[in-house]
């Protein structure tokens, strides 16, 4: 596939996996399921169909560093910088102006850098379905087979599938839905057809370019201005001014549940989006209790430690997250692992940056 891109969305804060998360080093750029961070895991798992010359990165400008740390094959001008958030529509919006530039053919797989995908030779072959459709000219985002109810995520209603010569076969989106209740969820999941929306999108993006001009006008007018500048010494200052008119949204609800060309490909990938100590626990629990070094077990059960560097020893405590790092200390039980951010954001009224 010649002119297959990626473009890795690198611009979470992942407040959710405090205190290893941090403001200077988020979860995308942690360790946290192997030996490589979670971005290179994301740029690794595409290898094989797309050499490092044609991977992009969006990301904001104080990870400028850490990112080519971590990607030492990226190319300089394939790192494109977000000024300040606007929402991830403008920030692929301004990738999609670099990657037009570079190669005005180029179809892109757009993919978050802080999941995880256990499968990666199903997930290649998910790619080159989604690929040939988005040569057809659909806007194709990846459908994530469900597990079961999950009420964390939007779901993705597949209609009739598509007449394409695919390894997987692609569907026709009829609607997205939002996060449901619970008895929604299991209507859902129990009718078949629903598919966690996963945020990966594959595109020509000439035809994302079109969406963008019929869908979010002020963004597209950014993109366009951009785009005239690229390669000039009059980049910086454009990028300063059009920015805060781009239009403040995610590119789901602005572009993929307005389009009528979008596609699904129903993946079964081994996904997990690591958005909390109980998802992380979830998915490398190798035993009832799992730590990171040394670790003593009475009567304790499902519990998830960090704690590097030393022994530990829990007694009669079950479903328990425990992390320790140089400066913080946090103990959570697992079905509260969602509120870690609460802690996060009281920090942040503290003024507390020591410690964000």
């Amino acid at each position: 596939m010649p002119r297959l891109y990626a473009l890795v969305l690198s611009g979470g804060a992942g407040t959710r996996l405090w205190p290893r998360s941090r403001l200077g080093r988020p979860k995308q750029f942690l360790d946290l399921v192997g030996p490589r961070t979670m971005l290179q895991d994301t740029v690794e798992r595409v290898a094989e169909l797309i050499p490092a010359e044609r991977v992009f990165v969006v990301a904001p400008p104080e990870h400028r560093a850490l990112i080519h740390e971590q990607l030492p094959a990226l190319r300089a001008d394939h790192l494109v910088i977000e000024p300040y958030p606007r929402g991830n529509a403008a920030a692929i919006g301004l990738a999609m102006a670099a990657l037009h530039a570079f190669d005005p053919e180029a179809v892109v797989a757009v993919l978050p850098a802080d999941h995880v995908v256990t499968k990666p030779q199903a997930f290649r072959q998910v790619l080159i379905a989604a690929t040939v459709a988005a040569e057809a000219d659909y806007l194709v985002t990846i459908g994530i087979e469900p597990t079961g109810p999950d009420t964390g995520f939007g779901y993705i209603e597949a209609g009739e599938p598509l007449p394409l010569e695919t390894p997987v076969a692609v569907r026709a989106v009829r609607r997205f839905i939002e996060k449901p209740e619970r008895a929604e969820a299991e209507r859902m999941v129990a009718a078949g057809g629903h598919y966690w929306n996963a945020g990966i999108f594959v595109w020509r993006v000439s035809t994302v370019l079109d969406a963008y001009r019929a869908h979010l006008a002020q963004t597209a007018e950014a993109i366009d201005a951009l785009s005239a500048a690229i390669g000039t010494e009059r980049y910086d200052a454009v990028l300063a001014e059009v920015w805060e008119r781009t239009e403040r949204t995610t590119i789901d609800y602005g572009i993929a549940e307005k389009a009528e060309n979008v596609a699904v490909v129903p993946a079964d990938i081994g996904w997990q989006d690591v958005g909390s100590w109980a998802r992380l626990a979830e998915l490398v629990a190798t035993s009832a209790s799992s730590a990171s070094g040394e670790h003593f077990a009475e009567d304790a059960t499902g519990n998830y430690v960090w704690v590097p560097g030393k022994a530990v020893a829990l007694i009669g405590v079950n479903d328990l997250i425990v992390v320790e790092t140089e400066d913080a200390l946090l103990v959570a039980a697992k079905e509260r692992a969602d509120d870690v951010k609460t802690i996060v954001d009281r920090l942040r009224r503290e003024d507390r940056a020591d410690l964000l």
